[in-house]
């Protein structure tokens, strides 16, 4: 039995990684970063929006299939995370950088939406502070617990 574990091995490393380590590891929600992510990892189809299926995302490029789109990432200054002060500094600071994001570009789709998460209290407050992550997500017209897939992104980066 060692031997054919010990042959396994030697040709995964010789071939390059086995199936299962070849699909990229998740992100935690509050670990990402400036960038484009998928809810799942079939980024071309709609994902369901809900309370308990963001935790993990996946990243991937901006230009292609992708269902959320980081651009802003911050600390709150809010006491209480629970609290509808916690919220509307979470909004004003996602307004002020969706709009400073979005300034001055065109064709922007009509159900463009922008969301933010921080942490829940307890645990993940005391482990990652009042971190707070903005994110554009484009929601189905029909259907606006449904996050589209995009294939572009809302980041315009500009060089000097």
């Amino acid at each position: 039995m060692k031997k054919f574990v010990v042959l396994i091995l030697t040709l995964s490393f010789t071939l390059g990684t086995l199936p299962a380590q070849a699909l990229s590891k998740g992100t935690f929600y509050l670990q990402l970063q400036l960038g484009c992510y998928s809810a799942n990892k079939t980024p071309t189809k709609a994902s369901k929006w809900s309370e308990t299926n963001y935790k993990t995302l996946y990243s991937t490029s901006c230009t292609s299939a992708h269902h959320y789109e980081v651009f802003y990432t911050g600390k709150l200054k809010a006491k209480n995370l629970n609290s509808d002060a916690a919220k509307r500094e979470a909004g004003a600071a996602c307004d002020n950088a969706a709009l400073s994001t979005l300034m001055g570009q065109k064709d922007l789709p009509p159900s463009l939406t922008y969301g933010y998460f921080f942490p829940d209290p307890g645990a993940e407050e005391k482990k990652y502070g009042k971190r707070i992550v903005c994110f554009f997500r484009v929601a189905d017209p029909k259907d606006d617990k449904l996050t589209l897939s995009i294939k572009r992104t809302f980041r315009e980066i500009g060089y000097i």
